[in-house]
């Protein structure tokens, strides 16, 4: 019976995953959230860039400054490892706000959609604006915890590898629903972070049907272009590097395209999910999917072994 329920939770989670690409090829633009999101990370990558080059070529005076702190503190090399570690920090913050607040623009619109209320890209940007205090928070949990994990990869064995795989899947576990919970229940990081926890403990078989179905597909589509782009010049051409520079640009847009659509497909099957085990129903976008049927089915099973009560209506 356990063995049966797993793999209905995944049919479940496939299907969800099935209808969301549907969802999205008729809301093509919910794709804008995405492509703004993959336009704010260049405009940061330049920043960055143009942050290095003004610590590297900086003024006589900031230099003078930083040789004389690195003589009072013990070191130019103690110095140089702080501002490594606050860098990385504000990098891993800055990273983890501006993906939360496109990923939550992007949820807003979807749950909108949901509900049959009218939206757009503007909609969506001013809902994930009403969470700004809670996704700014969130930017310093996932920056600590990225530190942490930059520090799990620099230790070496298969303890440390052990280690790194669990605490990759448990943080995996505890954020999949982060978005959805922080844009639809406004609480704060511990409260959003609990009720994420509690929705995949409700939902992990659906949560990984939909992992894996969202991904097989997207790597059933990137198989292809990698292989017509970049293998077959290499390994069927003589001289592969008079065709390359050619197929190398068309090939990175259309691996960006597919990554942008897997970004929004699990966006939207997110939502849906959340929806689900927080209202007890699917979206209609999504009719024809009974997840209510796992817990019927397991309700008669129960009771034919004398067991207790089913789960509730609503819990997966």
């Amino acid at each position: 019976m356990v063995f049966q329920s797993a793999i209905a939770r995944l049919r479940t989670g496939f299907a969800i995953a099935k209808a969301s690409f549907g969802v999205l090829r008729r809301e093509k633009w919910l794709l804008a959230f995405p492509i703004l999101y993959g336009f704010a990370v260049i405009v940061g990558l330049v920043g960055l860039l143009a942050g290095l080059v003004v610590v590297v070529f900086g003024s006589a005076i900031g230099v003078a400054a930083l040789e004389s702190v690195a003589v009072d503190v013990g070191g130019s090399e103690t110095v140089t490892a702080v501002l490594g570690l606050v860098g990385s920090f504000l990098f891993l913050f800055a990273a983890t706000a501006v993906a939360t607040f496109f990923s939550a623009a992007l949820v807003h619109s979807v749950g909108k959609l949901f509900a049959g209320e009218p939206t757009g890209v503007r909609d969506g940007l001013a809902g994930a604006w009403e969470s700004k205090r809670t996704i700014f928070a969130w930017g310093f949990v996932g920056a600590a915890v990225g530190m942490v994990f930059r520090a799990l990869e620099s230790q070496e064995g298969k303890l440390a590898a052990t280690v790194r795989a669990i605490a990759g899947f448990a943080w995996f576990a505890m954020t999949f629903f982060i978005v959805p919970v922080i844009v639809f229940r406004d609480s704060g990081v511990r409260e959003s972070m609990h009720d994420s926890v509690t929705l995949f403990r409700e939902t992990w078989g659906e949560v990984g049907g939909i992992s894996l179905g969202i991904g097989l597909v997207t790597i059933a589509a990137a198989i292809p272009v990698l292989g017509l782009g970049i293998g077959a010049p290499v390994f069927l051409l003589e001289t592969p590097g008079t065709v390359l520079p050619y197929t190398i640009g068309p090939t990175v847009a259309l691996l960006v395209g597919i990554a942008l659509v897997h970004n929004a497909a699990t966006a939207i099957a997110k939502t849906a999910l959340y929806r689900y085990a927080d209202a007890g129903e699917l979206p209609p976008a999504f009719d024809g999917i009974d997840p209510d049927d796992l817990v019927r089915s397991r309700r008669r099973s129960r009771a034919t072994m004398g067991g207790g009560q089913g789960s509730q209506p609503g819990k997966i």
